[in-house]
């Protein structure tokens, strides 16, 4: 096995399936998904078990009290078969196409490249704000016109494991850090990564469709927490975000 997309879930029947669905049309075949679910009470774990026919599938169940971002990320890992590379996408991001996770994986023509990232596009029921921020004509351009970019240093919103692609043995050798439970594990990790000199591509042909839903004010809020933990080994919700 080349490759495991490595997928969070907990109540995520709006979407999952779709998401699954596309998964099982994708050009590149040699890869398997593996489901960490934090204690689902919806229909998620039946329509994840309706698709072991279309795909291989390991579902990995843990308690909710269990749960944080990094540890279900490493849970995941631990039990990829993967040799090459793992694939991080959330259980509510569509891929833009059938090609996506081919078109991903493409970019690895140099072993100085340690990740594979794309953009972002509002989901079809996502709100007026995020559908003018995430515009799906700006992705639409972008692949049309082939432009991709490759990056250097950890900024915000850079390689996010909203989708991302990383080679296995960088997990291997590091870890993600648990003690940013409550997110921001990513840009930690990609952090360090850029700090040892390996860089990563934005490829808008592995773009996906992701939002909340969130009006202008809360994607704001939104914004600034992730700012925050970003930078903040946070355990717990941060006191400052806790009534948002």
């Amino acid at each position: 096995m080349e490759t495991s997309i490595i997928i969070r879930t907990k109540n995520e029947q709006k979407w999952v399936g779709t998401a699954l669905e596309i998964l099982s049309n994708q050009t590149y075949k040699n890869f398997e998904v593996v489901i960490v679910d934090s204690g689902s009470t919806d229909k998620t774990l039946n329509i994840i078990k309706n698709f072991n026919t279309k795909l291989n599938i390991k579902l990995i169940e843990i308690k909710p009290e269990e749960f944080s971002f990094p540890h279900a990320l490493n849970i995941g890992c631990q039990n990829a078969g993967a040799k090459k590379y793992f694939v991080f996408m959330s259980a509510h991001c569509l891929p833009i196409s059938n090609t996506w996770l081919e078109d991903g994986l493409k970019n690895f023509t140099n072993d100085n490249i340690f990740g594979v990232y794309g953009h972002i596009q509002a989901l079809p029921d996502g709100s007026i704000w995020e559908k003018i921020i995430f515009s799906t004509i700006v992705v639409k351009l972008l692949c049309l016109l082939k432009i991709k970019t490759t990056n250097r240093k950890a900024t915000m919103g850079i390689m996010g494991f909203t989708n991302a692609i990383i080679r296995r043995e960088f997990w291997d050798r590091e870890n993600f850090d648990e003690n940013y439970g409550y997110g921001g594990e990513d840009h930690v990790w990609n952090k360090s990564q850029f700090q040892k000199g390996y860089i990563a591509i934005k490829d808008p042909k592995f773009s996906v469709a992701h939002s909340h839903g969130l009006g202008l004010l809360k994607f704001i809020k939104q914004v600034r927490y992730w700012d925050y933990v970003s930078k903040n080994p946070c355990q717990f919700k941060p006191v400052e975000f806790r009534k948002e």
